[in-house]
């Protein structure tokens, strides 16, 4: 992990350091918060450093290339970070947040070493301490799974679920384009997305039992 950084007491990362954990580039990871600004909270999933804030934060680190003509920054916290891991398709990303809460982000900060009396063992971290760090990691990965979007397989037995049933109801082909249109504007009111690809993975089951079962209502 790169140097770590800490930001008004909460641990940050910066988008090159964010992209470097989900094997990925800075330009997606700032490509996807501008796609997604409305789903972010100032303060609670990022900070942004501008002007004399920012001048002071280049000043620490005169040797990252990656800052001398930024004219403003994002520093991720945890929150952030999960965000991001849930634009990002595939298994890494995932994996990778999970590491990142376990190796930057933790909870648990390395408690100073004591001074031992010959013979005298240190001390081992509490059993409470260590589930409450687990139970943080599996919330965490349940929030994300919840947020993952079909992949490009998922999407394609989406799309050939769709047209089977269009075929299904409607012989004439001049009466299909209406059916394509309707079904998947029912798709997405159901599901509350902008688009079929949208739709959640834990949801994919769902979405195919419905287009089975759509019965060609048009408006």
């Amino acid at each position: 992990m790169s140097q770590l950084i800490v930001h008004g007491g909460t641990r940050v990362l910066t988008s090159v350091q964010l992209a470097e954990s989900y094997n990925t580039n800075a330009k997606i990871i700032n490509r996807n918060f501008s796609r997604n600004q409305d789903q972010f909270i100032e303060g609670e999933h990022y900070f942004q450093l501008s002007g004399e804030t920012l001048k002071a934060f280049k000043a620490e680190r005169p040797e990252d290339a990656s800052l001398k003509f930024a004219s403003s920054l994002n520093l991720w916290t945890e929150k952030g970070a999960w965000l991001h891991s849930s634009f990002l398709k595939g298994k890494r990303a995932k994996e990778a947040f999970t590491a990142l809460v376990d190796s930057y982000y933790s909870i648990l900060e390395a408690p100073p070493q004591p001074i031992m009396q010959q013979g005298q063992a240190p001390l081992a971290i509490t059993l409470e301490a260590y589930q409450q760090l687990e139970s943080r990691v599996t919330t965490l990965e349940d929030m994300l799974k919840q947020q993952v979007t079909l992949h490009s397989g998922e999407q394609s037995r989406l799309r050939a679920a769709v047209g089977e049933r269009v075929h299904a109801l409607a012989k004439d082909r001049g009466a299909r384009p209406t059916l394509f249109r309707a079904i998947y504007s029912a798709i997405k009111e159901r599901y509350q997305v902008g688009s079929y690809r949208d739709v959640k993975q834990h949801e994919l089951q769902d979405a195919l039992k419905f287009v089975a079962k759509w019965g060609g209502e048009t408006s």
